[in-house]
């Protein structure tokens, strides 16, 4: 009889689970991490201080002293509040306020004109200070507004999960009104997410770019830490002027999941339409690398390509799915690999692998979109966008759950002006 339960489980696919909601928080610059030892500014920084009197403001200096930018603090809120600048890419830094335990935003502001914050010779050069009345600034990495786009993080070539410590990680979006890549954890048993680290790309340059939705992995077989990255950094404050192809390839030695981190990246010279949310994985039967993605195509759908080595080039292995398509993964249920995908469509899709025959959708209890109104720290809020990530994963015997499915809701911040990508909040279900 055991044996015949035993074989039944093992029949099971990700359609037969069914989800129950165990865990959800949104961070709103509650989670940070100190600056490294000898960097006085970077353009993913988090600058916080609180006023006690107006006037006040923070002054961007250079080291002999001049000014290269000053942000107020608003006038419109009654001190004492905390009092946030945000810098996040290359034409705008986010202004926020803390007051009554609620962070909302008070403005964006934009850098002077020729400044560009990712340059890699500002992070020793400036520092920002603090000017009337106002505490010393505290220096932070941070986990932004909002967190979005989450994948784990994996070991090896074939997207086994990647542990430390009893510990899961993850990459995230790190929304503040655009984005930079994130690193955070938890352990399954605990369900206790915590902020790890933030990393940057280094094109060759000279910048610290911001690209975002990564597969982030260890491959062993090359002793180096690997990536396919969206390289949204070439555009500005919209999806227009993306480098062509959308996607770079990067890489580093040195472990890049905690604290602040630098990858060096390329282009993976995808020609002829822009894609996003790539998933890789080596398929040893193929002899081939696989990348799942979203190609951007009669809208935004899922595709597989194929090449002979994991930087390029690719070539396409299927068509297009007929589903609208976000946050592509590759994970494992019961030694067989399947294809997920978010969708506009109210609907997390499961395809087979590699050929993406649509098998069906995820069963959640409580799903992160539709109408039913969500208690948040700025009132009761609601979000129809149903276009979340998948981040599924199977876990070893002796967790509470045998399977795990993180993702987001896409709740906006109140009063952010568009283009605007500052949700969301993240969720974490179990199936057992």
């Amino acid at each position: 009889m055991a044996e015949q339960q035993m074989d039944e489980l093992k029949k099971r696919t990700p359609m037969d689970l069914s989800f129950k909601q165990i865990w959800k928080r949104r961070f709103a610059f509650d989670a940070e991490l100190p600056f490294p030892q000898g960097i006085t500014f970077l353009p993913c920084g988090h600058y916080a201080a609180e006023v006690t009197s107006l006037p006040a403001e923070m002054q961007l200096v250079t080291k002999n002293g001049d000014v290269k930018m000053r942000v107020e603090a608003p006038s419109d809120v009654t001190p004492p509040y905390t009092f946030h600048v945000a810098f996040c890419g290359k034409s705008r830094c986010g202004v926020y306020v803390t007051k009554d335990g609620v962070t909302r935003l008070s403005r964006l502001a934009w850098l002077p004109d020729g400044f560009d914050p990712r340059d890699k010779a500002w992070t020793t050069e400036l520092t920002m200070r603090s000017h009337g009345g106002m505490v010393d600034i505290k220096k932070t990495l941070t986990a932004g507004m909002g967190q979005a786009d989450v994948r784990f993080v994996t070991r090896g070539r074939q997207n086994a999960l990647y542990w430390e410590d009893g510990r899961l990680f993850f990459t995230f979006s790190t929304r503040i009104f655009g984005a930079f890549q994130g690193v955070a954890s938890f352990d399954p048993a605990k369900m206790d997410v915590r902020l790890e680290g933030t990393i940057l790309f280094d094109y060759g340059d000279g910048k610290l770019r911001n690209d975002v939705a990564s597969h982030l992995f260890f491959d062993e077989e090359a002793g180096e830490w690997r990536a396919f990255v969206s390289n949204f950094s070439t555009a500005s404050d919209a999806l227009s002027g993306r480098a062509e192809g959308g996607l770079n390839a990067a890489w580093c030695k040195e472990n890049p999941l905690h604290g602040l981190s630098v990858m060096k990246a390329k282009s993976l010279g995808l020609k002829g339409f822009m894609h996003e949310d790539p998933s890789g994985i080596w398929d040893p039967d193929a002899k081939k690398w696989r990348l799942f993605l979203c190609t951007f195509v009669k809208g935004i759908k899922a595709q597989m390509l194929e090449s002979d080595n994991w930087d390029g080039p690719y070539e396409p292995l299927t068509e297009i799915v007929p589903e609208d398509s976000t946050g592509t993964t590759i994970q494992w249920m019961n030694g067989v690999r399947y294809c997920f995908s978010g969708s506009a469509e109210h609907a997390l899709y499961v395809y087979s692998y590699p050929l993406l025959k649509k098998l069906g959708k995820l069963k959640l209890d409580v799903e992160p979109w539709g109408d039913t109104p969500l208690d948040t720290p700025w009132g009761v809020m609601k979000t129809t966008n149903s276009r979340v990530w998948p981040c599924f994963a199977e876990l070893p015997d002796g967790y509470p759950y045998k399977y795990i499915l993180l993702t987001m809701d896409r709740i906006n911040i109140p009063g952010m002006p568009n283009p605007n990508w500052t949700y969301g909040g993240l969720y974490i279900y179990g199936a057992k």
